[in-house]
């Protein structure tokens, strides 16, 4: 079970026809979890609206008439009426935002007396790559630990760590709080392993000399993956929120 499959079964879809938000959607692959869990259960959605700033969702997932594609900026209030959803979905998106304590408040708006947010994120600081190179690699993570990339205006690299924190001052219940680190074998580009390798390189293109090696490392762990002696990990943070009744 991936980190998409896990949430999924987080988010507790014990009824037909709930109304399901899945914000910072990206392709859509949390709402295709989503989907696949309702399909299971015998439980369909009232709707899945797959907020984001752009829609970049698969066309499977975009051409589904059970999903919505909304358009909205994150740092702005939600774009649903007061309670108005059953579950929010929120996965790594508050690193990105101005204020994530914010964020929470305006999930709570949106959700019915009852209903759950799952707040989730990754927490890159404990990326773990096989590498020939320990050093290097503890290098290397820091600095894209630390960098934010071009496609963002924040990041915040320890944000896994912190929603406990985020949820514990904000008015919902906490339901539970759940920690996994999956295994990925995989350096074929696309992979989990394989961006964010080339968040690292991106991260230091800034040093020359540093690129140089990260190119160089890059190139090993390629080699290692080849080999069969590559993995990579990183922790996932979520917690299950309850608006309460």
């Amino acid at each position: 079970m991936g980190r998409h499959e896990r949430i999924a079964e987080l988010a507790g879809l014990d009824r037909p026809g709930l109304e399901i938000a899945d914000l910072a959607s990206g392709a859509g692959r949390t709402v295709r979890a989503l989907l696949r869990a309702t399909a299971t259960t015998g439980n369909e959605p009232g709707r899945v609206h797959a907020v984001d700033a752009a829609s970049n969702l698969d066309d499977e997932v975009l051409h589904d008439a059970r999903v919505r594609s909304v358009l909205a900026d994150l740092d702005e209030p939600l774009p649903f009426a007061d309670t108005s959803l059953d579950r929010v979905i929120s996965l790594n998106a508050a690193e990105h935002l101005d204020d994530p304590t914010a964020h929470l408040a305006e999930c709570y708006r949106v959700l019915r007396p009852g209903g759950l947010l799952v707040l989730a994120h990754s927490d890159w600081d404990t990326a773990l790559f096989a590498s020939a190179d320990d050093a290097l690699t503890r290098l290397l993570v820091d600095r894209f630990v630390s960098t934010v990339p071009q496609f963002a205006e924040r990041a915040d690299g320890f944000m896994g760590r912190k929603l406990l924190g985020l949820a514990t001052r904000s008015p919902f219940e906490l339901v539970s709080a759940d920690t996994w680190a999956d295994c990925h074998r995989r350096f074929d580009q696309g992979s989990v392993s394989w961006k964010v390798a080339m968040g690292v390189l991106a991260a230091t293109k800034n040093d020359p000399e540093l690129a140089t090696r990260a190119v160089t490392w890059v190139e090993g762990l390629a080699e290692l993956a080849a080999e069969g002696k590559f993995l990579f990990a990183v922790t996932d943070v979520a917690l299950v929120l309850r608006r309460p009744e």
